[in-house]
């Protein structure tokens, strides 16, 4: 399986920053099949020598910047350091803010901290969207029982792009699990009450165009062949079937934002 990207972003604010790195991790969603972020957020940026230490930091290890200011001396500092032309930048607010000025014919009131208007909210949200990362791919089983929901299937079902879209967008606590052919499944899940389960199916000729799809639609043996996609999804129904309580939920041609509603609607956590 070819690797994912890595890329370094650096979300800069001058209140929390806990929204702006909520927006740009639920764009990173649309990228988790290529690519592996690493988001740094930078929040409470109050004086421009504090910015200039914060780009300092970029230009050692190098990354994209998307920046939430609203104090005005911050961003004529950052316009400053833009000028340079040696970091990729992007602002979240402004853009948004000068349409808004115009189509209004007011002047915003530029109070750092106002963009945190979910205030608890938020930073639920953010808890559930670093849980959900530390909890991708049979990672840390050991406290499986905290999370909302756990998400099961087999090898791109598209379980992580799930979990981290209901996350992003409900915040909802998720831990997703590879269904492996041959290997058993974590026993806690068997014991395991409290979190909803759910499992992906999929048609196997569908999953076996996507597994070839990554490969340049080369046959990989035990992954891309058709035969061998049907008796692993096969296995993961045998799966299913023990574990109570569990929903199933189709995955064939349908879009990410669509199957998370499945998911909702089949848990009740809607």
């Amino acid at each position: 399986m070819s690797q994912r990207r890595r890329v370094k972003l650096y979300v800069l604010s001058d209140a929390t920053g806990i929204t702006a790195e909520r927006m740009t991790r639920a764009a990173l969603v649309q990228f988790s099949k290529n690519v592996k972020a690493e988001v740094v957020r930078r929040p409470h940026l109050k004086t421009p020598a504090q910015l200039k230490r914060v780009l300092a930091e970029v230009r050692q290890d190098p990354g994209l910047v998307i920046y939430s200011l609203v104090e005005r001396r911050l961003r004529r500092a950052l316009a400053r350091e833009r000028g340079r032309g040696d970091l990729e930048m992007y602002d979240l607010l402004g853009p948004l803010l000068e349409r808004m000025s115009r189509r209004f014919r007011a002047s915003p009131s530029l109070h750092p901290g106002l963009m945190h208007l979910a205030g608890q909210e938020s930073m639920k949200t953010a808890a559930a969207i670093d849980f959900t990362l530390r909890h991708d791919d049979g990672a840390g089983l050991e406290d499986l029982g905290r999370a909302d929901l756990i998400v099961l299937g087999v090898s791109r079902t598209s379980k992580t792009p799930t979990s981290l879209y209901l996350s992003c967008n409900h915040g909802l606590k998720v831990a997703n699990v590879p269904i492996v052919r041959g290997m058993d499944p974590p026993a806690k899940l068997f014991t395991l009450k409290r979190p909803r389960k759910v499992g992906l199916i999929i048609a196997p000729e569908v999953l076996a165009a996507i597994r070839r799809s990554r490969y340049q639609g080369r046959v990989v043996p035990g992954y891309t062949d058709a035969r061998d996609v049907a008796r692993e999804l096969a296995y993961s129904h045998e799966i299913y079937d023990l574990l109570k309580g569990i929903k199933i939920v189709d995955v064939t041609n349908i879009p990410i934002e669509e199957v998370a509603g499945r998911i909702l609607r089949r848990t009740g956590l809607s």
